[in-house]
């Protein structure tokens, strides 16, 4: 659902400081209108938001772990763009937590 390439880009540009480095053109398939629907849950259903944001901070903190027991940003890039990194991509994006 997501482009793994275009991802790897909005990545780098996210960290570079660039403002919407994420649009919806990192997916493709079913990736847009999936997007959409977890948009839409975000803000209607509570308990899915809850679900979202511990998803998001606990996938944050392990980030964080990472980037503390690393001296380069390879090990984040990989884990960014993993299936579950993906996964937070798109969960952090629909919920307004990438810019």
């Amino acid at each position: 659902m997501i482009d793994h390439d275009a991802a790897a880009e909005a990545w780098d540009r996210y960290r570079r400081g660039e403002a919407n480095a994420f649009s919806r053109r990192i997916y493709v398939g079913r990736g847009p209108q999936t997007f959409e629907e977890v948009r839409r849950r975000y803000r209607l259903d509570p308990e899915f938001h809850a679900t979202v944001d511990r998803y998001v901070q606990e996938f944050e903190r392990l980030l964080a772990e990472v980037r503390r027991d690393q001296q380069d940003d390879a090990a984040t890039q990989t884990y960014l763009t993993s299936e579950t990194g993906k996964v937070y991509t798109m969960l952090a994006h629909a919920a307004g937590r990438l810019g």
